[in-house]
């Protein structure tokens, strides 16, 4: 997972967007060029850790607030510690 690409999505990509290419990938396991990722899983990783921060600061969340959270919970699941989420 490459934060630099969940920011560059979250702040370029609405979240009808994000679902659209969410839905190429799970259900016509098709590539989406424009995002950058080594494989679809990765590239679907970024998508939905992007879609959680748009759909944030679509609700009024700060963007710096809402990314830093979103990654802070990937950060806890990864470390295996409770989040606040």
């Amino acid at each position: 997972m490459k934060a630099a690409t969940v920011r560059k999505l979250a702040q370029s990509w609405s979240v009808a967007e994000l679902d659209a290419a969410a839905e190429k990938i799970v259900e016509h396991e098709q590539d989406v060029p424009e995002i950058d990722g080594d494989d679809l899983g990765e590239k679907l990783t970024h998508i939905m850790l992007a879609r959680r921060v748009r759909d944030r600061v679509d609700q009024g969340q700060p963007f710096k607030e809402a990314f830093r959270e979103t990654l802070s919970g990937v950060r806890g699941v990864l470390t295996n510690r409770p989040t606040e989420d």
